[in-house]
């Protein structure tokens, strides 16, 4: 085999990859546990692009010859990673920036990835259409298989297909949300591929869309169907200027001749007009079993606004950001106060109201820049291509027809946050595109001789280089960083299932050896060793030398993990809670030093997530250890000026004023627990018992009859309720709670006393007076 054969190998490696992509993206998962859809997705990502961009550079070298599409779309896509490279080098190119936990997708090594998704369908396909139809058809493969696991799964849920589909949302591709993009997106490229290649594809491509049309009624999301609505339209309106074009005033005539191919736009777009007003009432109308109720949670557009406009106030931050993949810092310093007074106050955003908008803060102006010029050049793309198409060859129809498609993914990086798979299939999408335009002529191509004399040979082969390297230093990077996490998550299953803290512990360093600023990692770390130390002193062999040594290696490295995780991200409160709840942990122990460095610690935790009460929370907590009651009552006031029905604050409160005697302070508090958290049983309960041993009868007999009635099995809300009834002179009523609680634990024998001193007449416990 010659150099030039050699090419040609390296070449087909490149297709076959990008075949393979199209194929398994839509369904690929590992189905384990501890692989998540969205590192599956990643990983197979990351691992084939790395592989087709380094076949492709070798290819290149091999013929010595450049062939590159002359697209405003190609080269405005390069601006995309270039700003995450520059926004990341402002910021440090702090690790999180840089990859993150490998299936984020505000980071270079993710920019890199999708420019690589982009680019590599644009070179390899280009130059022949029926290249470019086997990767339409592999993309169809894989969705096909996509719906029917999804309709296996819906019709027969007890099949045991994996973890996955554990959920009545659960699916192949992502979110449910992004699930139902998905079918909007394969029902469009469905219509307009129906007509294409052999006969076995036109039914591949009809079935396909059909499913995706029947699972897109149970999905019911109005957004999709929106974007199907219009892109319907547009498709249809499309036909209509072509034919009128070809043969004016023929329309009505051709919807006759023509039937097929009107029916199914029309088809669609009455149908997006009736279920994106009614879709909601007719998914409650469907068979139970596959009815699938779903609910999403992201910040608003105005909170979204917010965090920007608290974020970004210095020039450097407004032009560069804050930093590639950085959201979640800036949500905990700036969220608005009133989310803390909702559901989800102590979930941490790692993305706001859409990609883009997410972009803005995190890239600024200059991502900003780089995202709308590349969205304009895609717009602008399929503008021309659709005014440029009408009656003109169904081959140029289908063009128009896939850049429509491919629009109705990008508009979503505006409206939405898309998956792994989505966000690699847009672009995907836009490249295949790209390389069908070069097949038909509309896009002109380049070709250089990489070996050429003279700044054109160097330039051309410098842009590829680079270019190549930055994807497989992206795939490589995602694909190592993707092995640790699982790892890390591996070993949260394990000792979840086992409780084996060796095995675990051995999976975590694992993970680290893989990749050692793996923080989270870390905090497994510190975790797994406060667990060991436990046990190491429960065995309680304080004399042997062997043990103590064990006890203090396990110690150190414990503390190591801690100190680790808050040296490779320091802005992650995260890490700095796990420092100080190990340091408190010791401090209980009452080694030296550990109160003071987990008050430090705490107070890194509250510096870098003011919004969130609770670090103040366990802050107090830490004071209680040290019997610092005022500072533990002044961290509670503030915990609830954060967020005014932050229940435990006013629980533990209430317990700090108990244990003063200080029972008119302490029952409003208990009270203001109870208001925050009404279906509680411990806070009704708490209420009870700090009512009783205030001398208020009535409301502890009140509030342990409230706890009962939530959970009837509560043995201490029956003791202190009976003791409370025979304070409101109701023996008979004290007599059957002791009775209802020996049932629930006969062995209690001081409540087998305290029914023989019931019956006989006399006080529960006489020897406290009845209290």
């Amino acid at each position: 085999m010659g150099i030039k054969g050699m090419g040609r190998w390296f070449d087909e490696i490149s297709r076959w990859g990008i075949l393979l992509l199209c194929g398994l993206l839509p369904f690929f998962f590992i189905p384990v546990s501890w692989i998540t859809v969205a590192q599956s997705k990643m990983a197979l990502a990351a691992i084939l692009l790395a592989i087709i961009a380094l076949s492709w550079a070798l290819a290149r070298l091999a013929e010595g010859h450049l062939r590159i599409p002359a697209s405003f779309v190609l080269a405005s896509g390069i601006l995309v990673p270039l700003a995450y490279a520059i926004s990341a080098g402002v910021a440090g190119f702090p690790s999180l920036s840089l990859v993150g936990s490998g299936v984020e997708q505000d980071t270079l090594a993710a920019a890199c990835l999708w420019y690589g998704a982009l680019l590599l369908p644009a070179l390899l396909f280009s130059d022949s259409g029926g290249r470019f139809l086997l990767a339409v058809r592999a993309l169809f493969l894989g969705a096909f298989v996509l719906v029917l696991l999804q309709i296996i799964h819906l019709t027969v849920p007890s099949l045991p297909l994996s973890s996955v589909f554990a959920a009545s949302t659960g699916n192949a591709l992502g979110s449910w949300h992004d699930f139902g993009i998905a079918l909007g997106f394969f029902l469009l490229l469905g219509y307009v591929f129906m007509d294409a290649g052999t006969r076995f594809d036109r039914y591949l491509f009809g079935a396909t869309a059909v499913f995706s049309f029947l699972l897109l009624i149970v999905a019911d999301f109005f957004d999709v169907w929106v974007g199907v609505g219009v892109v319907s339209l547009l498709l249809l309106f499309h036909r209509v200027w072509g034919m009128h074009i070809e043969r004016p005033w023929t329309f009505l005539r051709s919807l006759h001749t023509d039937w097929r191919v009107y029916a199914p736009l029309l088809l669609l777009i009455l149908s997006a007009g009736i279920f994106s007003v009614f879709g909601t009432s007719i998914a409650t109308k469907l068979p139970k079993q596959i009815q699938v109720a779903s609910f999403e949670v992201r910040p608003s557009w105005a909170g979204t606004l917010q965090i920007g406009q608290a974020a970004l106030t210095n020039p450097s931050k407004l032009f560069f950001g804050v930093g590639p993949n950085t959201f979640t810092r800036q949500w905990g310093l700036y969220k608005p106060v009133g989310v803390n007074q909702t559901p989800f106050w102590n979930v941490d955003f790692s993305a706001g109201y859409g990609s883009i908008p997410t972009s803005f803060i995190t890239l600024g102006i200059l991502g900003l820049l780089a995202w709308v010029l590349f969205i304009a050049c895609v717009l602008w793309r399929a503008g021309m291509t659709y005014v440029q198409t009408p009656h003109r060859g169904v081959q140029r129809e289908r063009a128009a027809g896939l850049a429509l498609c491919a629009l109705y993914l990008m508009v979503f990086h505006v409206l939405y946050i898309p998956g792994t798979a989505l966000e690699i299939l847009a672009f995907l999408s836009i490249g295949l595109l790209t390389a069908y335009l070069v097949h038909l002529g509309l896009v002109r191509s380049y070709a250089f001789n990489l070996y050429e004399t003279g700044w054109k040979g160097a330039t051309s082969l410098g842009v590829a280089g680079l270019a190549m390297l930055f994807v497989i230093f992206a795939g490589g990077s995602i694909t190592r960083v993707i092995a640790a996490e699982t790892l890390v998550n591996r070993s949260i299953i394990t000792y979840n299932a086992t409780q084996d803290i060796a095995r675990s512990s051995a999976l975590v360093g694992k993970a680290l050896r893989i990749y050692p600023s793996d923080d989270r990692a870390h905090r497994a770390g510190v975790e797994l060793g406060l667990l060991q130390l436990q046990q190491l002193i429960s065995k309680g062999d304080a004399t042997s030398t062997v043990a103590r040594s064990e006890l203090q290696s396990t110690l150190q490295a414990t503390i190591q993990h801690g100190l680790d995780a808050v040296s490779i991200n320091g802005s992650d409160y995260q890490n700095w809670l796990e420092l100080a709840s190990l340091y408190q942990n010791l401090a209980g122990a009452q080694v030296a030093g550990a109160y003071d460095n987990a008050r430090a610690a705490y107070q890194k935790a509250i510096e870098e997530n003011p919004t969130s009460p609770f670090p103040l929370f366990q802050l107090a907590r830490l004071e209680l250890l040290e019997n610092h009651t005022d500072l533990a009552l002044q961290d509670l006031v503030a915990a609830v000026k954060l967020k005014p029905d932050y229940a435990a604050a006013y629980y533990l409160a209430s317990q700090i004023y108990a244990a003063q005697g200080d029972f008119k302070s302490a029952i409003p508090v208990a009270a203001q627990a109870v208001n925050s958290a009404p279906d509680d049983p411990a806070a009704w309960y708490n209420l009870g018992i700090i009512a009783y041993a205030g001398g208020d009868f009535a409301n502890a007999a009140t509030a342990e009859e409230q706890a009962l009635a939530r959970n009837p099995q509560y043995a201490n809300a029956l003791y202190v309720l009976g003791l409370s009834y025979y304070e409101l002179k109701r023996p008979a009523d004290a007599l059957k709670a002791f009775e209802a609680l020996a049932a629930l634990d006969p062995s209690a024998s001081i409540v087998v006393t305290i029914i023989e001193n019931l019956k006989a007449g006399k006080a529960p416990l006489p020897a406290q007076g009845g209290k």
